[in-house]
């Protein structure tokens, strides 16, 4: 007889999983910033994470904005921009506008 396997699930998601942004919340943010560039105003088709997810940032509505494929690219290669935004995101959302339910 064969003992079945124990369903344990996770408390909460893995690390990798919280910084993607869900379809629901890309949808969200492209309807925030009405598909425009946030940066210099032509079509925008990426959503940057204002803190990065290698510095902790979260796929969260809140840590998003709208760009297009050059201010994306630009965005991650100018320090300048980096602080940019997330004094912005920070006046708008709050200090910790990149966290998500399990961070503390």
């Amino acid at each position: 007889m064969q003992i079945p396997k124990p369903n344990h699930k996770r408390g909460k998601p893995k690390r990798s999983d919280r910084g993607k942004f869900p379809p629901s919340v890309r949808a969200q943010i492209l309807e925030r910033d009405q598909g425009i560039c946030q940066q210099c105003f032509k079509d925008g088709e990426e959503i940057h994470h204002i803190i990065f997810k290698s510095r902790g940032g979260r796929g969260v509505f809140a840590n998003g904005v709208t760009l297009c494929q050059s201010c994306h690219g630009k965005a991650h290669s100018s320090a300048a921009m980096t602080e940019y935004w997330i004094t912005i995101f920070t006046d708008r959302y709050g200090s910790d506008f990149h966290k998500d339910e399990w961070d503390e």
